[in-house]
């Protein structure tokens, strides 16, 4: 070798000694050749100690093995020729990271022969970039907060400020610090009227002192918050002076300036009305289906209405026969019932303007939710009424028609004073619906009223038809009774055509008679003149007497009867005798009637508790069930009925079981007979006095 030559061999190998920087020198298989000092100095080891290792498996961390082999592959290949950032291990057990430049030397041959890598240690430049990017990083997320807290609080304090309910902050004073959009539609009040202002401007007087007293109680109370529902119904007021009820909670928080309580106030007034609009519905209700009376229905609509809804009720009844009458006209206050009777006496020109009057020209229902002076005055007819309209102080009203099934039949006008809130549409179809009722209840009153006036003539007719028919029906008895004995005395015992007519008109006057005695028997019943001579006796010996007289009836049909009572024994009753025996012969007669030729009618007994039971039972068609709730009404018969008989017999059978104090009823089968039942109670047991139309109960 050249003096030039070992010159620069001793320059390159002194040279990665001087050089700051860690140098290592790897063969082609990846063994450490040389480390200079400065990368001794770094990793803690030796040259002695790492040469012949593989780089993988002595720098880098454990772990990144197979990673770090495959990369130093890349850089012998020549794929790789950017710089390398590896992170190194030191003895110490910390790390570094290092920024590798590297060069590959070659054979002679052209083939990758070893590594020189030189490094920076750029662990310090790391750290300090990371910090700055974690600063960086922390302002971003910071300003992100700031935003999301900016545009969090807008769109809180946009929802506040749109709520329907009012939203309302006091501090420790009971000051008011904030107030809402829905504050401002619910109380009257501008924020700008409010802010600072005492709580005390939105509540009653009466109510102020124990919502202070509530609010100081709330503040020593563990809970942060109440929600609705967990407080009493409370009452605010409006700028007017109008008290409403409402439903609220209540949130307090601890800021820097200070404890703020927050209110969300509900206004339920339209709850309220409606629910006191159903009520006074109901009691309404109950009034018009308690009585047919139709002065007391019409007083009983117009006290509830002043009671629990309004001030003022007039009530005008229209009538083919008398034309528009005042019926009623009522205040619910002393000072205002006055004017009311005032009202009812002036009289009016119906066809001038009045009160109600656009009910009687267009049938059609009114609200007038601010009634002012001049507007009295155009419906005063007189100083006198107009004075009495004054007294009522009407702020607003409305009318209504009193109608049913297309009909008018009088008009209702409610009233409210200045004073109080205004009548509103919920009012008029509260106000609509009363009229609707009390106008169906009028017209049953009206029905009822004619069918009892039918009734009664009826019951006239029939009182006259018995009494006049009574006096030709004896005259006809007599003259038969002559005609039998002329021919008695004749001693004309053969039968011929007189014998035949003779017969004929014994049956058909018989016929009369028992028609009458019905009659006269059902008015009896119905007014509740129906004698009863009660006596203790078994009930077999009156089955059998009545029995005995259908016999003959029954044969003709050879319909057999069967007594199947007379096996029983029986304790003694107390009834009238022949009554019984009358409703026995009804019973059993109309079985006899009704069942098929050659078939059986069977009367059975039964004690049944307190009470004695008396069951017929026959073989007939059976009652339909759609009629079968009807066959003890008076002068019912069925469909196809056929027969002498008027329909009487079955309701006499019942007035007088229930004049007994028991009761009786039908069943039956269409197709496959029927059953009358029965059931007197025994010794001890009070009669009951039940109406004559009101249906027995059937026993389960």
């Amino acid at each position: 070798m050249t003096t030039g030559g070992r010159l620069r061999a001793d320059f390159l190998s002194a040279l990665p000694d001087i050089l700051d920087g860690p140098v290592i020198l790897a063969d082609a298989d990846g063994g450490i050749r040389y480390l200079n000092t400065a990368a001794e100095t770094l990793l803690g080891r030796t040259q002695r100690e790492l040469r012949g290792r593989p780089v993988w498996d002595s720098l880098f961390p454990a772990g990144a093995e197979e990673r770090t082999r495959r990369l130093f592959d890349r850089v012998l290949s020549g794929d790789e020729t950017e710089p390398l950032e590896l992170e190194i291990v030191l003895s110490s057990g910390g790390s570094r990271r290092i920024l590798w430049h590297y060069r590959v030397f070659h054979d002679p041959a052209g083939e990758p022969e070893a590594v020189l890598a030189t490094g920076s240690d750029v662990t310090d430049l790391r750290q300090l970039e990371d910090r700055e990017r974690r600063l960086a990083q922390a302002d971003r997320k910071r300003l992100a907060r700031e935003e999301a807290t900016e545009a969090s609080e807008a769109l809180f304090a946009g929802i506040i400020e749109i709520a329907s309910d009012a939203i309302i902050s006091i501090d420790a004073r009971h000051s008011i610090v904030h107030f809402n959009r829905g504050a401002e539609a619910i109380f009257g009040w501008t924020e700008s009227e409010v802010l600072g202002k005492p709580l005390d401007i939105l509540l009653p007087e009466a109510a102020r002192e124990a919502h202070r007293h509530h609010v100081e109680n709330f503040a020593d109370a563990p809970v942060q918050a109440r929600r609705m529902g967990q407080r009493q119904e409370i009452s605010g007021l409006r700028r007017s002076g109008e008290p409403f009820p409402a439903e609220a909670s209540i949130l307090k928080l601890d800021l820097p300036g200070g404890r703020i309580f927050t209110v969300v106030l509900r206004d339920i007034s339209d709850r309220v009305r409606h629910e006191e609009g159903q009520r006074v519905l109901a009691e309404i209700g109950r009034i018009l289906s308690e009585s047919l009376d139709e002065t007391e229905s019409l007083r009983g609509v117009a006290e509830i209405a002043t009671r629990q809804w309004a001030d003022f009720c007039l009530i005008d009844r229209v009538t083919p026969e008398e034309g528009t009458r005042r019926v009623e006209s009522r205040h619910r206050l002393p000072y205002g019932q006055e004017a009311a009777r005032a009202l009812q006496r002036i009289p009016l020109d119906r066809s001038a303007p009045h009160l109600g009057s656009q009910i009687h020209e267009s049938g059609v229902a009114t609200l007038v939710s601010n009634t002012d002076q001049e507007h009295l005055s155009e419906l005063a007819q007189s100083e006198e009424h107009e004075a009495a309209l004054r007294a009522l102080d009407p702020g607003s009203y409305l009318a209504v028609p009193l109608r049913a099934r297309d009909e008018t039949l009088g008009t209702i006008v409610f009233s409210r004073g200045s004073d109080r809130q205004p009548f509103n549409e919920t009012d008029l179809v509260l106000g609509t619906e009363i009229g609707s009722r009390t106008g169906l209840a009028l017209q049953n009153t009206i029905l009822y009223r004619d069918v009892q006036k039918a009734l009664l003539a009826r019951d006239d007719v029939l009182g006259i038809v018995s009494h006049d028919l009574g006096n030709p029906l004896q005259a006809i008895f007599i003259g038969l009774e002559a005609l039998e004995r002329e021919r008695a005395r004749r001693g004309d015992h053969h039968p011929g055509q007189e014998e035949y007519y003779l017969s004929a008109i014994r049956r058909s006057a018989e016929l009369m008679e028992r028609l009458i005695r019905d009659l006269l028997e059902i008015r009896r019943i119905e007014a509740g003149h129906l004698t009863l001579d009660p006596v203790p006796q078994p009930l077999g010996p009156l089955v059998r007497e009545a029995l005995a007289v259908i016999d003959p009836l029954a044969k003709v049909k050879a319909v057999e009867i069967e007594n199947a009572f007379e096996d029983a024994d029986f304790p003694e009753i107390a009834v009238d005798g022949d009554r019984i025996q009358q409703v026995l012969s009804n019973l059993v007669g109309n079985a006899v009637k009704h069942t098929q030729e050659r078939s059986t009618v069977r009367v059975s007994g039964e004690r049944r508790g307190d009470e004695l039971w008396v069951r017929i039972d026959d073989e007939g068609p059976g009652i339909a069930p759609e009629n079968l709730a009807h066959v003890f009404d008076r002068f019912w018969r069925g469909p196809g009925g056929r027969g002498l008989g008027i329909g009487l017999g079955l309701s006499i059978a019942r007035g007088i079981v229930r004049a007994h104090g028991g009761r009786i009823w039908a069943e039956s089968v269409a197709g496959h007979g029927s059953s009358f039942t029965f059931a007197l109670p025994l010794q001890g047991s009070p009669a009951r006095q039940t109406p004559a139309f009101s249906p027995d109960p059937v026993p389960g």
